[in-house]
């Protein structure tokens, strides 16, 4: 009898650490699909202004961009990069309004497993111009427009597809921001305005998540 009880509850503790594998491996599977969405839901509340919600989805994902091509770069990116940016004036700020390269930074934008070469270039700063550069053949070429006359832009990497999403914030306007998604395809790039957002308090301000890191010269 005690036999038998003992074959019984080994049983039934195999049917519950099964159950419990499963159910374990079922949420893992909807927190992936779920955050995939994350960043367009997030936009989505941005154009209607709901910076509650954009915060509060923000929170959800990382602050810095965790790409893995970005973030472990092949040397052969690095040096396509340098043959780019090393052909361009340094900015030497508003001392002499000379046209230079800002910053760059390298970003999977259209998710094909490379990153593009994202750069800052101008003189003041409500005059810099955004360029993308695509590898190919071993090299970075330049893709097809541009996004002209930012104000203090920051990057992130927009995790729900291609495009990065850059935010705007001039310095003399302290309650207005802009945000825009870039997206990259067939050697073209295109920026869309989710809106340009003014707002009555700092408080209000929003920070998206996934920032990309920048390098300057």
């Amino acid at each position: 009898m005690k036999k038998t009880k003992r074959i019984l509850m080994t049983v039934t503790l195999l049917i519950a650490a099964v159950f419990l594998l499963n159910a374990a491996n079922l949420p893992a599977a909807n927190v992936q699909a779920a955050s995939k969405g994350t960043y367009r839901a997030i936009l989505q509340a941005y154009k209607r202004n709901d910076y509650r919600k954009v915060q509060r989805l923000s929170k959800t994902l990382p602050k810095n961009a965790n790409e893995k091509c970005a973030r472990k770069l092949n040397a052969k990116y690095r040096k396509a990069a340098k043959k780019v940016t090393g052909k361009m004036r340094k900015w030497n700020g508003v001392k002499n309004y000379i046209p230079g390269i800002h910053w760059y930074a390298f970003s999977d934008i259209n998710k094909n497993g490379k990153p593009e070469l994202i750069v800052k270039y101008g003189g003041v700063e409500t005059e810099t111009t955004i360029w993308v550069y695509e590898y190919k053949g071993g090299k970075y070429k330049k893709a097809k427009g541009a996004v002209y006359e930012t104000w203090y832009p920051s990057l992130y990497n927009y995790t729900s597809g291609n495009g990065l999403v850059l935010q705007e914030r001039g310095i003399s306007e302290d309650y207005c921001e802009t945000v825009t998604l870039v997206t990259l395809s067939k050697g073209r790039i295109k920026a869309k305005i989710i809106r340009n957002r003014y707002f009555n308090s700092s408080k209000q301000k929003t920070t998206m998540p996934c920032q990309i890191k920048i390098y300057t010269r």
